[in-house]
């Protein structure tokens, strides 16, 4: 299928090499149909296993569109620094037609790539769907639903941030949030994420969406019961669900949302409510080499269990703090310091 493909020429912004990756022509993409978490499948040619250009020396990736852009001097030396300790002896020729493991591994290199010049949470959150994507295709579930996890995380932390995220609109990533959710057997954040689109104020500016999220909530909510009627249930059960589709209300929701806690140690769930927060990046980076510990092999260990493992042994060791008068942050974080020392 050598005609399907032509050559674009690439300069890797890291070591300057300039080389040649394949892309397909518009003329060879045949769409088959479109998925609910907006995976597209395709006839023969899939454009997505080429959306990813990986330099043949440094094994900087990214996509086709950013590649070419320059980075900051001081981010490039970084990065270069870190591929040259990680580069692989036996990487596979990615500028060439790629197989789907191939493709699979061209977005890990991305992935990659993408942490170490720290990039937004919506870009990282991108790749890793689309990672999943190319799992589902090759019909490793394990894999995939691995790859969901992490998006999710990252969605819902481009979602808190304000982040923007190139080609999707905020309902459209409020939906593929509960989307996520609802694949991942996680049926009643699922749904409250599509009640959020539904009664978005806006929502009937965008009739597709309101159409997807009203049929995946119907969704999630017959596969909560089918999970209920099997004594199977994917999640434990902290509140009861309205037995009827929501109504369209003038305002979006307020970001307070119930979740269901998790009880893997025999003790009473604790229900698990859902709070943006800002964090500054030395704080989010400190979570994430501590997750990155985590020892269970094809299991990850998110910053969100990991902030909560912190504040759980922060709770126990101060106790209440019904004595706490302060009036800034950093005064606060002296008044627990001085409870920790004593």
């Amino acid at each position: 299928m050598a005609e399907a493909f032509f050559d674009r020429e690439y300069t890797c912004p890291i070591c300057k090499t300039t080389f040649k990756s394949p892309a397909v022509r518009s003329s060879a993409i045949y769409v088959e149909k479109k998925e609910s978490d907006f995976h597209t499948v395709y006839r023969g040619v899939n454009p997505l296993y080429y959306s990813v250009i990986v330099c043949p020396v440094c094994e900087y990736a990214a996509s086709s569109n950013t590649f070419n852009n320059e980075l900051p001097g001081k981010t490039a030396e970084q990065i270069a620094l870190a591929l040259s300790q990680l580069k692989s002896e036996k990487t596979p020729d990615l500028c060439k037609e790629r197989k789907p493991e191939e493709a699979l591994y061209a977005f890990h290199l991305a992935i990659r790539s993408s942490q170490l010049k720290k990039a937004p949470p919506g870009e990282i959150a991108g790749l890793l769907l689309a990672s999943a994507w190319i799992a589902r295709e090759i019909g490793n579930q394990q894999l995939e639903a691995k790859f969901l996890k992490e998006a999710l995380n990252y969605y819902v932390e481009a979602f808190s941030s304000g982040y923007n995220i190139p080609n999707l609109n905020e309902l459209q990533l409020i939906y593929l949030i509960g989307e996520l959710n609802r694949r991942l057997g996680n049926f009643k954040e699922a749904i409250s994420w599509f009640n959020r689109v539904i009664t978005h104020k806006n929502i009937k500016n965008f009739p597709a969406i309101e159409k997807m999220a009203r049929e995946q909530w119907a969704l999630a909510r017959e596969e909560m019961q089918s999970c209920k009627n099997d004594d199977t249930p994917s999640l434990n059960e902290t509140e009861e669900t309205e037995n009827h589709a929501p109504a369209a209300k003038s305002d979006t929701p307020g970001l307070k949302t119930a979740f269901p806690g998790e009880n893997k140690t025999g003790k009473k769930a604790r229900p698990l409510m859902q709070m943006p927060a800002h964090l500054y990046e030395d704080q989010i980076e400190w979570l994430r080499k501590i997750a990155s510990q985590y020892t269970i092999k094809n299991k990850t260990f998110t910053r969100e269990e990991t902030l909560r493992a912190v504040l759980d042994a922060l709770i126990e060791s101060i106790g209440s703090p019904a004595a706490f008068n302060f009036s800034s942050e950093e005064e606060l974080k002296n008044k627990i310091r001085e409870l920790l020392t004593r």
